[in-house]
């Protein structure tokens, strides 16, 4: 009988002692229920077999990638028999050299998209304000005669208005997207989209403008920010309906104020990958203020191969010198140590900060106030790379290739098995005798080679043990039987 799961194993030799009185009832932990697991022996049995199902299949595929041929060489003597096949023998050399020089060409454009070159443009900042309903504005309304404090009723206003662009966006971004359009090699078709321009906020991660007025007379807020949204948060607010216009040529606030007042305008850049600012010691040794990380690392290593710094024996040390002892304040360094030791020699970007008066004693100001920026933007012919490198009708262009390659492959394999039946028939229509005789041998050969015999002095000694074994018995029997077989002479 099976015992139940309350029951406890007691040891030999144990003597019950007196039962202590039963305790107070009191609800305990009641018995626990373990939940079916049947379920999960199927589920674990469908895995099993769809994983046994998955293996066949692999070695299906591996079986039918060995049966496979692979040789597109043709051998040796075809040409003799066929004159085209020297013509093939032609197109797979220069074939080899085609598929040579694309790979190089590929590689190269790997390299300039892994390399993420930037080229330098100018942005223009225009800042202009207008002013509404001041003071000297109204002073020609007349006034009610009944007024107290003769208001004239009108609250006043200024509007302050940002906008940039890039300098011969429409000449360089041509330029930029078709190198070529200068010499009519390939002009644009009529039907083609328009070119996209990159807008203002683009440059940007916020903007931010700081009014300088107290905050006792005027607490609506002296301060406006413009924050870009990350991908991760854009769902989100898309959602609640909270999202602007995803990029803008420039943008206009308006609050109350009659007086001049001052403004800050801060703009951070937005880069990709993000650029920093070096220290003074970092970047008079490596000649630039800001730079990338990865920038940076390979400035470094310029510096230090240009001066021999590296060791003989151990390549990823680094002999420092006094510059760079300064600097990192040790004297040898392993070179994957170099992006953690920088990271204390690199600060974020300071902001660009424009200065500039809200006037509101005029009506809008003569001319804007203007400043030029200098900006990274992505080399156009990295993207045109990019789009070579994942384009999908290469993907498609390769599996047909290896489609006809496969097919070549078996072409050339039935003219070795043409080539083999030829020779195989015509080395016997030339001397039958003298080829079956090395055509048994070489039978004989591999049948001592699949039997395990090694087809040398192990034969040898077979054959010789045989014939002794003749001389010793059959030998003498033979002669006595045809001895016997003699007519007695009269």
């Amino acid at each position: 009988m099976r015992p139940s799961p309350v029951q406890m194993r007691v040891p030999a030799g144990y003597v019950p002692g007196p039962v202590p009185s039963p305790a107070p009832a009191s609800r305990g932990p009641g018995p626990m229920i373990r939940p079916p697991q049947q379920p999960h022996q199927q589920m674990s049995q469908q895995q099993m077999a769809a994983q046994h199902q998955a293996a066949v299949a692999e070695r299906e595929l591996a079986k039918r990638r060995a049966r496979k041929p692979t040789d597109k060489t043709i051998p040796e003597g075809v040409e003799e028999i066929v004159a085209n096949a020297r013509v093939y023998r032609d197109l797979r050399e220069m074939e080899r050299r085609y598929d040579a020089a694309i790979m190089r060409k590929r590689l190269d454009i790997q390299d300039a998209v892994n390399r993420n070159i930037k080229n330098t443009r100018t942005l223009r900042i225009f800042v202009s304000n207008t002013a509404k309903d001041q003071l000297w504005q109204v002073s020609d309304r007349p006034l009610d005669e009944n007024a107290f404090d003769f208001d004239t009723g009108q609250i006043p206003t200024f509007r302050v208005k940002i906008e940039g662009r890039l300098l011969d966006d429409e000449e360089s971004d041509a330029a930029e997207l078709d190198p070529d359009s200068d010499l009519g090699l390939t002009p644009r078709p009529d039907n083609a989209p328009p070119l996209q321009k990159r807008k203002f906020s683009h440059f940007f991660k916020s903007i931010v403008i700081e009014l300088d007025r107290s905050r006792e007379l005027h607490p609506e807020g002296n301060t406006i920010e413009w924050r870009k949204q990350s991908p991760a948060t854009q769902p989100a607010t898309s959602a609640l309906g909270l999202n602007g216009p995803a990029e803008f040529d420039g943008f206009e606030f308006e609050r109350k104020g009659d007086d001049n007042i001052n403004c800050t305008i801060k703009l951070i850049r937005d880069e990709s990958p993000d650029r920093f600012r070096l220290s003074p010691a970092l970047a008079d040794l490596l000649d630039t203020k800001e730079d990338t990380r990865a920038g940076i690392v390979m400035k470094v290593w310029e510096y230090v191969r240009a001066h021999g710094l590296q060791d003989p024996d151990e390549k990823r040390t680094i002999n420092c010198n006094p510059q760079l002892r300064a600097i990192f304040n040790v004297d040898r360094l392993y070179f994957p140590q170099i992006p953690e030791l920088t990271l204390s020699h690199i600060h974020p970007l300071e902001p660009i900060v424009i200065k500039y008066l809200v006037r509101c004693d005029v009506a809008a100001s003569m001319s804007p106030q203007i400043h030029d920026v200098t900006i990274f933007i992505d080399d156009p012919i990295r993207q045109k790379m990019h789009a070579v490198m994942q384009s999908p009708s290469y993907i498609g262009m390769l599996r047909e290739i290896s489609t006809i390659d496969d097919h070549i492959a078996m072409l050339v394999q039935a003219i070795n098995h043409s080539k083999a039946k030829r020779d195989f028939w015509r080395s016997l229509a030339e001397d039958p005798a003298e080829f079956v005789k090395r055509w048994v041998s070489s039978q004989k050969r591999d049948l001592d080679t699949l039997s395990g015999e090694t087809p040398g002095r192990m034969v040898e000694e077979d054959e010789v043990r045989k014939a002794a074994q003749w001389k010793e018995r059959v030998a003498e029997s033979v002669y006595l039987l045809l001895v016997k077989q003699r007519p007695v002479p009269q």
